[in-house]
Order: C-alpha cells, then structure tokens, then sequence
C-alpha cells in the first residue's frame, strides 16, 4: 500500500472515519431513546404506539436506503480509482431518485395511517395514537429521504463529522420540542403524541437543509446543470446495487414486524418491554454499528485503489475490537438494569419483562457484531448476493420460524422472540466472518 498522498486518503481513516459516526449514532440512540422516555411519562400506551410506528417507519428508511447505499458503495470505489466525474454523476442522480422515491413513500405513509394499521390488532388507544404519529411523521418521508442520500454523499467523501454536528444540532431541536408537546411549559397545553411528531419533523427538515448547505460548502464537485447529460448506466449500477443491498435490510424489516406481530398477540405489557429493550439495546450495538459503517466506507476506497490485502486485515481487527466494546457495554447494561428500568416504567410485569431481554442481550448483541462489520464490508467489495441469499434464508427460517416456536407455540413469550432474533444474527454472522476471510469478494470489484 502506497503513502497516503491526498486529503482525502487522509479522511479515508478508520478513526477519522469512526469517531464522528458513532457519536452521531449515539445522538440518534439518545434522541430515539428520549422520545420513548419522555412519552412513558405520557402514556405506556402511546410508547406501545412508537414501537409498531418505528418498525413502519424504519420500512419507510429501507426503501430509501436503496438509492443512497449503492450511492455510498459506488462513490467511495470511484474516488479510490480516481474517477471523480462518475463520482459527482452518482452524486446528482441519487439526489434525484431521492425525491422521487420520497415523494411517493410520503403518499405511501398517508394511506399506511388509514389502512395498514388496523391490522395490527391494537387497542382502540393505541392505534389512536399510532396512526397520529404516522399521519404526521410518515407524510414527510420525502425529506427524510433526501437527507439519508445528502449524509451519504459526505461521508463517502470522508466527510463524517458535519453529519454528525448538524445531527446534535437536529437532536437538540427535537428534545426541546418533545418537552413543549409534553410537559406544558408556560402553560401551554398538552399535545401529546401529535405534538412528540411534529417536533421529530421539524427537526429533520432543519437537519436536510443544514446537510444541503454544508454539502455546498465542501470540494464535492456537483454539477446540477449537466443532470441530463447522466449516462444511463450509472442509474442502473445505483438501483441494481440498491436493489440487492436494499432486499436484505427490507427482509429484516418484514422479519421484525412478523416478530412485533407475535409480540402484540402477548399483549401490551410484552409490547411494551420490547419496545424499551430494543432502545436499551441500541446503545449496547451502536460501536460496532459506527466500525461497520466506517469500514465499509473505508473497503470501498481501498479496494477502488487496489488495497486488497491491507482492508482484508483491517476489517478483521475492526470486528475484534467491535466485538470487546460490545460485550463490555452489554454485561454493564445488564448489571445497571436495575437502574435503568425505572427510567422507563414503573409497572412490575413490564419491568421484569424487560430484564429478561436484557439479559438476552448479552447473546444476541455479541451475534449483531459479526453482521454490522463483515456484511458492510463485503457490500463494499460488490459482494452482495450472497449476503442477501443467506440473510432471507436465516432471517426467515430461523428469526421469524423460532421466535413462533418458542414465543408463541412453547409459551415462552417475548423472550422466547428474543433469543430466536440471536439464533438468527449468531447463524448469519458466523458464515459472513468465513465468507471475507476466504476472498471471495475479491471477484465482485463495480468498478
């Protein structure tokens, strides 16, 4: 591997890479987290509501995903290998497939509100403050999806730590806005769920303009003007990468909301604690995740240059020092629970919900470290397929089979749903650590 000669070489670091990542997405964790912490005050009820829309909204996120991660992966190769036209056309053709695809899954989340939710099987409550939060959150898809692509484009740049500045400042917007919906200052009303939404809008359309104007601000060459002049392959490389990349994540997302649906028919108090565990456990998996994004930054760079042997190396010291802070932070979540649950809840059946599926977290997050780093990696070899085969297979055959198995037919309930997700993330993750080590993706180079 030759010196590093430029500046974006330089920002191409694991640690210049990493560090801003997962600062933001402990922003994010806090910001999620706070959201459901501010409305247990409110309502258990309208926290059950957060967690079915947050299934729906992350399906929303999916669809979107699927121009900007093969945006990421294709910007990041053509840097490595120097092609920096291709690189800018990806660029604006993401940006405009982004509010294409955003637009229509704002008309998506409207109709979803009125006639995808009464499915589910919710109380009269909770499906109230369910389709609110849906109405209002869901009908700005579209700028959500324009500022997943803008961050893309600025990281595969190197650019991670304006993501992650405007993203506190975003946070801070949003928690500030929760506290007006919910604990009336200066005599205001309460507003409840709608108002918890509106703050969360407000917040992410202030973040997309923020991540607009620093986008504008940087040597990221975008010519608008020459939109037309885009060859049509680099659209089709965006969408067949998406498409794939997209396909797994979407067959996860289907996955979990089967595994929410077994969970409603356990009742609210079950909801409920696994709404609060998987916020609990965001914090637990968010290193790990933050290596994993870096890498894959950082795996398509190196191998646009050539970098074979170096990244081969480098992602397997990634995973081991994800997979020491993962644990570490996992059992200290389990030995604090005493402490932690009652930031949440105060009713014993949820509580004590809860702490079995902390507990279940030490296995399943030590599993979700394997996938975060190695299948990110693999997809920024061009190694997709083979991740999406093998994740449909065991997402399904075993996350959604076992967790009906020993959930819901051998009575073990919510925890029973938790240990088959761990089945699941443990089964994946073992054959993606084989699959780079053996060099295979060598041969799926897209560029």
């Amino acid at each position: 591997m030759s010196s590093l000669p430029n500046a974006i070489d330089k920002r191409m670091s694991i640690v210049a890479l990493t560090w801003p990542l997962f600062i933001e997405i402990m922003l994010r964790t806090a910001l999620n987290t706070s959201d459901v912490f501010m409305l247990s005050g409110y309502s258990d009820q309208a926290v059950s509501a957060v967690g079915v829309i947050a299934q729906i909204a992350f399906f929303l996120i999916i669809i979107c995903t699927m121009v900007s991660s093969g945006t990421g992966i294709l910007i990041a190769q053509y840097n490595g290998s120097d092609r920096h036209t291709e690189s800018a056309q990806v660029a604006i053709a993401s940006i405009i497939m982004a509010a294409i695809v955003g637009a229509f899954l704002s008309v998506f989340s409207v109709i979803g509100a009125h006639h995808l939710l009464p499915y589910y099987g919710l109380e009269t409550q909770v499906l109230l403050y369910a389709q609110e939060y849906l109405l209002i959150s869901g009908s700005m898809t579209f700028n959500v999806s324009m500022g997943i692509v803008l961050t893309t484009i600025l990281r595969s740049h190197g650019y991670s730590r304006s993501p992650m500045v405007i993203n506190l400042i975003a946070g801070v917007v949003n928690i500030i806005g929760n506290y007006i919906a919910l604990y009336q200052p200066f005599g205001l009303p309460v507003y409840g769920v709608q108002g918890v939404a509106v703050a969360t809008v407000v917040s992410q359309v202030l973040s997309t303009i923020l991540l607009y104007f620093k986008l504008r601000k940087t040597d990221i060459q975008l010519p608008f003007s020459q939109w037309r002049t885009i060859p049509r392959s680099i659209y089709q490389r965006i969408v067949r990468i998406g498409i794939m990349n997209a396909s797994e994540t979407l067959a996860y997302n289907l996955a979990q909301l089967t595994i929410i649906y077994f969970v409603v028919q356990m009742g609210t108090a079950s909801l409920a604690a696994y709404t609060y565990a998987q916020n609990i456990a965001r914090v637990s998996f968010a290193f790990a995740l933050a290596i994993g994004q870096g890498s894959q930054i950082q795996a398509g760079y190196f191998i646009g240059r050539g970098w074979i042997d170096a990244i081969l190396g480098k992602v397997q010291k990634y995973f081991v020092v994800g997979f020491i802070v993962t644990n570490v932070v996992t059992i200290g979540t389990y030995l604090l629970k005493d402490q932690i649950i009652p930031l949440f809840t105060d009713q014993p059946e949820i509580a004590a919900l809860t702490a079995s599926l902390i507990a279940g977290s030490i296995l399943l997050e030590a599993g979700r470290v394997f996938n975060l780093i190695f299948i990110a990696s693999l997809k920024a070899a061009g190694d997709i397929q083979f991740p999406v085969k093998m994740g449909i297979f065991s997402m399904w055959g075993i996350g959604v089979v076992f967790s009906y198995l020993l959930g819901v037919h051998l009575g073990y309930g919510v925890l029973g749903a938790w240990i088959a997700i761990a089945m699941d993330e443990w089964f994946r993750g073992l054959i993606m650590a084989k699959r780079w080590r053996s060099k295979v993706w060598t041969r799926y180079q897209l560029t």
